[in-house]
């Protein structure tokens, strides 16, 4: 009967610890899986609208995050914790097998994540051998055409001390990614730019405090291995207290609610730290619900300059190749409703096609679905 009990309390231990790390690896994948899907996103968009070319050590750790985050998913979908209820030791045997390669794989997707925050991640593809460009709102790129202006006035703002947090607005796709991602990297560039810390955060629809705490975190340098151990509140108490002693640029790209920048230990700007906040949103509300003092409404480019767009993504000679593809790709093109990012992709997308016929079917796609990702599959497939 005692050796009975003692072997009942061994496996306990052994299926306690297997649970708690794999629900540590099903945490840590998920973070790893957003933040992927971040830096992707900020390397489309370059890659799509400013014909870039995405850093070497950017696209090894992107096809390092894929695989790891595949790997723990099908590691996950094995896991049984039922099977360690059987009484045998070649099932305590198993569980402890199971728990070893849980824990190196927890240990691995923790080490990616580390290593999955990048200031740049696009160079000039006609850069040398000199090293990378950064992209700042000064280069003249007819790609982001209209949102020249809008780069400029956020960067003024960041200037003058009575603006202390920017609100970008404006429908998506009309570009307001670009122009933070223009901002943020000259900053970046211009070293002597009188900020301490400039940090970027992608909130996203499923705004978790935390994740944005845990950004803020590695951005300011605070490596103290007691920092998972905190609570929310400890957490915005460490942020606070470095934060206030500092001149900070805080970007927030993606906003669909308030974000609670004091719960999360932001010191608010004012006048005497002089820091900056800006974000985007698609929401004027959420603009006033941030408190903003200076909101900028990003709007579509009217038909003219959507054309010209247009036309310089597709290429002028396929849309002049033939009457009836002049007449069908403004009719595309109309279908992007001013929006850069549509315009450029969609163009981008039809420069291969050299037929009446290629261009009426994806008129036909266009016509049945909104311009987005799915809709670019298909434009490539026909």
């Amino acid at each position: 009967m005692g050796k009975d009990f003692k072997s009942m309390v061994t496996r306990c231990i052994y299926v306690s610890k297997e649970n708690d790390n794999a629900k540590k690896l099903k945490t840590i994948t998920e973070e790893l899986r957003d933040l992927h899907n971040s830096v992707m996103k900020r390397v489309k968009m370059y890659e799509d609208q400013q014909k870039l070319k995405r850093l070497e050590k950017v696209q090894v750790w992107l096809r390092q995050s894929d695989a790891a985050i595949k790997e723990a998913e099908e590691m996950l979908m094995m896991y049984m914790p039922s099977s360690a209820s059987n009484g045998s030791n070649v099932m305590m045997s198993s569980s402890h097998k199971i728990d070893k390669k849980i824990s190196k794989m927890l240990k691995e997707v923790q080490e990616i994540k580390s290593r999955g925050t990048f200031d740049v991640v696009v160079e000039n593809s006609g850069v040398g051998s000199g090293g990378s460009m950064m992209i700042s709102t000064v280069d003249r790129d007819d790609q982001t055409v209209g949102l020249e202006a809008v780069s400029g006035l956020v960067w003024r703002c960041l200037t003058v001390d009575n603006t202390g947090i920017i609100g970008l607005y404006g429908v998506e796709g009309v570009g307001k990614t670009t122009v933070l991602t223009q901002v943020n990297n000259r900053l970046l560039q211009h070293k002597s730019n009188g900020f301490d810390f400039v940090i970027w955060v992608f909130v996203s629809k499923n705004l978790n405090l935390e994740k944005i705490q845990d950004t803020i975190r590695e951005k300011i340098g605070f490596l103290d291995r007691s920092w998972t151990n905190k609570t929310e509140e400890e957490k915005a108490g460490k942020i606070f207290e470095i934060l206030s002693k500092k001149r900070f640029a805080l970007f927030l790209d993606d906003v669909w609610e308030k974000v609670d920048l004091v719960k999360a230990g932001v010191p608010p700007p004012d006048g005497q730290n002089r820091s900056k906040i800006v974000f985007t949103t698609c929401s004027d509300e959420v603009c006033r619900e941030m408190g903003t003092q200076t909101k900028i409404k990003m709007e579509k480019l009217s038909w003219e300059r959507a054309w010209d767009l247009f036309k310089k993504n597709a290429g002028e000679e396929t849309v002049k190749s033939h009457p009836d593809i002049a007449k069908v790709a403004q009719e595309v093109a109309a279908k992007c409703d001013g929006l850069p990012l549509a315009l450029v992709t969609i163009g981008r997308a039809m420069a291969s096609k050299k037929t009446p016929q290629e261009w009426r079917d994806a008129l036909y796609i266009l016509s049945n679905s909104p311009p987005n990702f799915s809709v670019l599959k298909l434009l490539d497939r026909n």
